[in-house]
């Protein structure tokens, strides 16, 4: 299978125009580089390609590229309160484009949240079937 992917790949090099495939620069390396370093967010990862904007300016709730880490799930929830307390106050004043903007962000919380659900029982699957592999 890998040599049949190597002939595959070598195959599509030949069609491919040859500058592609030239030795990168000492900046492009680096900043290859630096594109993964840069997708450590507080919540956990970003997953979009390298060289592609953050269409979603930061505002990680909202972007399904963010890959929840399981240790951040209390930040999670601490961002979840506060989002509440600003629902009411613009409730209160009647900032009917925040309140929007901030049931927006309620809707995609809650997909993170069941997205740490779902990372949960899967690793507590994968534990289960390691401590059966060992028994």
């Amino acid at each position: 299978m890998i040599r049949h992917y190597r002939q595959f790949v070598d195959q599509r090099r030949t069609h491919r125009p040859s500058e592609e495939y030239r030795e990168p620069t000492d900046t492009e390396w680096e900043e290859f580089r630096d594109h993964f370093s840069l997708r450590k967010v507080a919540l956990g990862q970003c997953d979009r390609p390298y060289g592609t904007p953050c269409q979603h300016e930061s505002a990680c709730v909202r972007c399904p590229m963010l890959r929840m880490s399981l240790s951040q799930v209390p930040r999670l929830l601490e961002i979840e309160r506060n989002t509440y307390e600003r629902l009411d106050e613009a409730r209160r004043l009647q900032w009917l484009g925040e309140v929007a903007n901030l049931q927006e962000s309620l809707r995609h919380i809650a997909d993170k949240k069941r997205q740490a659900e779902r990372l949960r029982q899967q690793q507590a699957e994968q534990g289960k079937s390691g401590d059966n592999a060992l028994s």
